[in-house]
């Protein structure tokens, strides 16, 4: 029988971790909307880019970029810290979520893993229950508003 494997990935799930982070603590604004980074320490000049908006990839600025660069490109970006420990919590929810479908997960980073779906599916079409993964990262683990 032929594997069966979804790919999981969070796209910038930096950002969009922190982004809910800032929003549970009342801030007002969505660093997903506007110009933004999660960087490293400008000060030190020892910062690159590890995730942006979608507005700043518009900007034309890449992860791994200095954000010295990235500010060359768009002067408005807004930078912030990252917090591992807040990533670590939202990687195991989304393990927690993933062990819905199946037990069968390599674990590749922080926001992405592997799912063996083969003996899983049940009849079901793999990207039905992709969409319905998808859907669910976004609704529980509240990734977009």
């Amino acid at each position: 029988m032929e594997r069966k494997i979804l790919h999981v990935d969070v796209n910038n799930a930096f950002l969009s971790w922190t982004a809910i982070e800032r929003l549970k603590n009342g801030e007002t604004v969505d660093i997903r909307e506007i110009p933004a980074v999660i960087g490293g320490d400008e000060n030190r000049r020892s910062g690159i880019v590890l995730a942006k908006s979608m507005i700043a990839k518009k900007c034309g600025i890449s992860t791994g970029e200095t954000l010295y660069m990235a500010r060359q490109k768009c002067p408005d970006l807004q930078v912030f810290k990252g917090d591992y420990k807040k990533y670590g919590y939202y990687s195991n929810e989304l393990y927690k979520l993933l062990l819905n479908y199946t037990d069968k997960i390599e674990r590749f980073s922080i926001d992405e893993c592997f799912l063996d779906m083969t003996d899983y599916l049940m009849g079901r079409d793999i990207l039905e229950i992709a969409k319905e993964i998808n859907y669910k990262v976004k609704k529980n683990l509240r990734i977009y508003r």
